[in-house]
């Protein structure tokens, strides 16, 4: 299985401890990055031909992929699917984890490339859990493109969720639980809130832990 990392973010959410950045500064990164991006793709899926490996799974994580603008993601999913043949996989997943960075032209590149599953990630479908946790989207943005990525056909539609966020509630939790019930996704994550060293609210809250 290969793993694709795309380390930016629109924003950093306060729990996140994963390598990403979400600075207009570190934004202009991108386009080297997409072009190393691809060199490393084309060298690692080369090293899997020669060694006469099989790809069962591509999953594009981050970070958020969906940061990447429509040329830049056709270039990185084209890339791929000159490297190995993506009929033969078993699963392509691309993330698409922050809901207002997904767009039906970015939809329409990972359908025409092979994309099998997609994920769009809420965490949370209570505005104030969202602005709480520095997400920089509504819940009415999840909704927008839940829809997008149904109409896409792509097939197979992951979300995901946290349990236990500083700001949730049982109520709260319970609510959004109920809508994606009705929304009716192939398949739902559940993360349990976790708290890492680099997580910028165990730094804005000492006492995280010794809450009960």
């Amino acid at each position: 299985s290969i793993y694709i990392s795309i380390p930016f973010c629109p924003s950093r959410c306060t729990y996140c401890s994963f390598i990403s950045y979400a600075t207009p500064k570190l934004f202009s990164l991108i386009p080297d990055y997409v072009s190393r991006l691809i060199e490393d793709i084309k060298a690692t899926f080369k090293e899997i031909s020669d060694k006469n490996l099989r790809i069962l799974s591509i999953y594009i994580g981050g970070g958020t992929p969906t940061v990447l603008n429509e040329e830049q993601l056709e270039m990185v999913l084209s890339t791929i699917c000159s490297c190995t043949d993506i009929g033969k996989l078993q699963e392509f997943t691309l993330e698409g984890g922050r809901p207002d960075t997904i767009t039906e032209e970015k939809l329409k590149v990972a359908k025409k490339y092979g994309v099998t599953r997609f994920s769009v990630n809420p965490q949370s479908l209570n505005d104030n859990v969202l602005e709480s946790i520095g997400r920089k989207h509504t819940v009415e943005d999840f909704l927008r493109a839940y829809n997008l990525v149904k109409q896409s056909e792509i097939g197979f539609i992951n979300t995901d969720l946290i349990a236990g966020l500083d700001s949730d509630t049982f109520e709260t939790f319970k609510a959004t639980i109920d809508k994606i019930i009705e929304l009716s996704p192939d398949n739902v994550t559940v993360h349990s809130f976790s708290v890492k060293k680099s997580a910028q609210i165990l730094r804005d809250n000492q006492k995280i832990y010794e809450k009960t």
